[in-house]
C-alpha cells in the first residue's frame, strides 16, 4: 500500500507491475480490494493501479469535502502526480461517474473506458436504495453519524444486498463487512448522497466522436442500480461493447472476476469481447 497526499488528505493506492496504465476506482461503500482479482490478474502485462477514494479503505476520512468536485479534484491531481497518460480507466458505481466525468474534462489522457453499473440518478432511482439516497439527502447530521457505526449483521445485510447468484470469496465478503462496521462510514455514504443529483448530466451525456471508447458491464440480478435503466443509459452512450453478465449483481468483478478482467485487457488492446 502507498499514499499519496491530497490537499492535506492521505489517499491510499495499491501499484504494481509494468506496461501500460490501467487506473481501478471504487463505489461507495467498497474500497480499492473490491478490484484484487483484476488488479492480481493484470499486473502481469500492465501498470495496474487501484485507490481507495476520500473517506474509504485506508484513505482518510476527514470532516468535509465529499463532493463531486472534490473527488474529481483528487483524480485529476493523482493522475498528474503520477503521470498517468494513455490510461485505461475502469470504474465501479460511483467510480464510474467518476471516470466518465473525469474523461469528459481530459480525453487527451484516457485510452478507453470501462465503467460498471454507472451510478447515475436514472440507474438508482428504481431501486431500494434509491429510497435510501432519497432520505440520506435530506438529512444534515453528519457530526451524529460520524460517531455511528452499524453493527456487524446490518453490515452483512449490506453486503448481501450486492450479491447475485454467484459465490463470491469469503475473504472479500469478511473485509465488505468489517469495512462498512467502521468508523464514518456512514456519514461519508450520507454527505455523497447529497451530490448524486449532480450526476444526472450523465443521463443526457452522448460522446462526442473523438470521446474514448467505452464498455459497460452490468450484472442482470443487480439490486442496487436498476440494470434496465442502464440497458436505457447504453442508448445515449453507446458503449462499443455492451457486458451483462447472468446472475451476478452489482459486485460483478467480485462474483463473475473473469469476464470483468477480459473486458478491461480487450479494453486495453482494442480486441473483441463476446458478450456473455
Amino acid at each position: 500500500m502507498r499514499h499519496f497526499d491530497f490537499r492535506g488528505t492521505s489517499i491510499a493506492y495499491d501499484e504494481a507491475g509494468a506496461g501500460p496504465p490501467i487506473v481501478f476506482l471504487h463505489n461507495l461503500g467498497g474500497d480499492r480490494h473490491i478490484w484484487r482479482a483484476q488488479f492480481d490478474a493484470l499486473k502481469q502485462t500492465h501498470r495496474v493501479v487501484a485507490i481507495d477514494l476520500i473517506g474509504y479503505g485506508d484513505s482518510d476520512a476527514p470532516d468535509d469535502g465529499y463532493t463531486v468536485e472534490n473527488y474529481l479534484a483528487m483524480v485529476t491531481a493523482f493522475f498528474e502526480e503520477r503521470d498517468l497518460r494513455d490510461v485505461t480507466l475502469v470504474g465501479h458505481c460511483f467510480g464510474s461517474a467518476l471516470s466518465l466525468l473525469y474523461t469528459q474534462r481530459h480525453p487527451g489522457r484516457v485510452r478507453s473506458l470501462v465503467i460498471s453499473s454507472p451510478l447515475t440518478p436514472a440507474t438508482l432511482r428504481p431501486t431500494r436504495t434509491g429510497w435510501a439516497a432519497r432520505l440520506g439527502r435530506q438529512l444534515h447530521i453528519d457530526s451524529l453519524l460520524a460517531r455511528v457505526r452499524i453493527p456487524g449483521p446490518v453490515a452483512g445485510l449490506i453486503v448481501a444486498e450486492q450479491l447475485g447468484s454467484g459465490k463470491a470469496p469469503a475473504e472479500i465478503v469478511a473485509h465488505l463487512r468489517k469495512s462498512w462496521t467502521e468508523p464514518r462510514r456512514l456519514m461519508v455514504t450520507a454527505a455523497i448522497s447529497r451530490e448524486i443529483p449532480l450526476l444526472g448530466e450523465l443521463d443526457n451525456f452522448v460522446p462526442p466522436a473523438d470521446f474514448p471508447p467505452i464498455t459497460t458491464v452490468w450484472g442482470s440480478h443487480n439490486r442496487v442500480l436498476s440494470a434496465q435503466a442502464g440497458a436505457t443509459l447504453n442508448r445515449t452512450l453507446k458503449p462499443s461493447r455492451a457486458i451483462v453478465v447472468d446472475g451476478a449483481g452489482h459486485l460483478v468483478m467480485v462474483e463473475t472476476p473473469d469476464p470483468v478482467t477480459a473486458a478491461v485487457l480487450a479494453a486495453t488492446t482494442g480486441t473483441r469481447v463476446i458478450d456473455s
